[in-house]
């Protein structure tokens, strides 16, 4: 029988080996602004991962470790990563909501051939979604609408597939050239050559949201806001004021615009490398342009710089989390990264903005497993009874 002693000197091993484990994994930590507690943490080490997706605990990405791109995904919750493709042909571009991942998948053709394909976590299957022989690109998924860009008719349409009636629809159907797809509700929005159109499912009704004649890409719909890049800037259009507002002013590069309720995202190249006058301090894998993510919140007309050591593209938010590509390891070694958002006063986590949002949050808490800060109480009760009790 073990005796006291050596209860209380397990007790005490138990609190210590977690403060241990969880100092080594413990994620880096900074304040920012005096009122933001940023939060950064990396998912993946090996291979090469890009293009993540979030939504609520999860993480979806592409995954090059078995010698072909796979989609994986990794549970914040409960800290599990799950291979979700096994074909051993290409699967890119994932996109997830809910209990839904998407993606683009090349196991029916070759380049000039690829299919939209789902996999849902609940029922463990996995769907065909698109069947002719086409070439497919930009799954994204909102609820139950799945939307891409699709060659079908020789230039590039958007395609939207509903899974509650099996229907899929044509959105656009003139003959110029369409991409980058997103949706939020009911509105599709998407580059059309130059210019940023929207499309709303409930009326029936295109709309052309920019006029002039600048170079666009990337847009992005969340609520009533739809953001993109014009050039070098990013630039805003609130669909319930019909006002365009220039987000950044920086003469810099910048790429990849991504929105969730008040805060817009993105990679911006204003900070330079740090060096002697030289290119011998910046490591040859990295390329000579250095970016940083960047975040503009709308309710205060602020701005925050989220990584400085980072190399980072590719950009997803999903409430209080950013999750990125990142090349700080090497060219030849993306991680996916995250960045946790916390307010002072508040906890850091996925919060709500609107009733959706707000109900999306309470499905995301039922997920939680208790922290670091319980399991460590208990052990320390624990070894303080022993020792009483010595």
């Amino acid at each position: 029988m073990i005796n006291k002693e050596k209860l209380f000197t397990i007790a005490f091993a138990f609190v210590f080996l977690i403060s241990f484990t969880s100092a080594e994994s413990a994620a880096s930590t900074q304040r920012v602004d005096g009122q933001l507690t940023l939060t950064e943490t990396q998912i993946t080490n090996e291979s090469i991962q890009v293009d993540p997706s979030i939504y609520g605990d999860r993480i979806v990405w592409q995954d090059n470790r078995n010698g072909n791109f796979d989609i994986y995904m990794y549970n914040l919750s409960t800290s599990k990563e799950t291979q979700i493709t096994t074909n051993e042909s290409i699967q890119w571009c994932p996109s997830i909501y809910g209990d839904r991942i998407v993606w683009t998948d090349m196991r029916n053709g070759n380049w000039d051939i690829a299919d939209i394909y789902m996999y849902d976590l609940s029922t463990s299957k996995e769907t065909q979604i698109t069947t002719n022989k086409s070439d497919r690109a930009y799954p994204v998924i909102y609820r139950d609408k799945i939307v891409w860009g699709d060659s079908r008719n020789g230039n590039p349409d958007i395609y939207m597939y509903n899974l509650s009636t099996s229907k899929e629809t044509r959105i656009t159907t003139n003959g110029s050239d369409r991409a980058y797809p997103a949706i939020y509700g009911d509105r599709i929005v998407w580059l059309d050559n130059r210019n940023i159109y929207m499309y709303n499912l409930s009326t029936s009704k295109e709309t052309r949201i920019t006029t002039n004649e600048s170079d666009r890409a990337y847009p992005a719909i969340y609520g009533d806001r739809i953001v993109w890049l014009d050039n070098r800037n990013i630039y805003m259009y609130d669909l319930s004021t019909s006002k365009e507002t220039r987000i950044t002013t920086n003469e810099s590069v910048v790429e990849g615009p991504v929105i969730y309720g008040d805060r817009i995202v993105w990679t911006d190249s204003r900070n330079p490398y740090e060096s002697n006058g030289t290119f011998d301090e910046i490591p040859a894998t990295i390329p000579l342009d250095k970016y940083d993510i960047y975040m503009y919140d709308i309710s205060t007309s602020t701005e925050t710089q989220i990584t400085t050591n980072a190399q980072p593209e590719m950009l997803a938010i999903y409430g209080d989390r950013i999750v990125w590509t990142d090349y700080r390891n090497g060219e030849q070694n993306p991680d996916i990264y995250m960045c946790t958002i916390s307010e002072d006063g508040s906890e850091a986590g996925v919060s709500g903005e609107g009733s959706e949002a707000g109900q999306e949050n309470e499905q995301n808490e039922s997920l939680r497993t208790p922290g670091f800060e319980v399991i460590f109480g208990v052990a320390g009760l624990l070894a303080a009874f022993m020792y009483r009790r010595k």
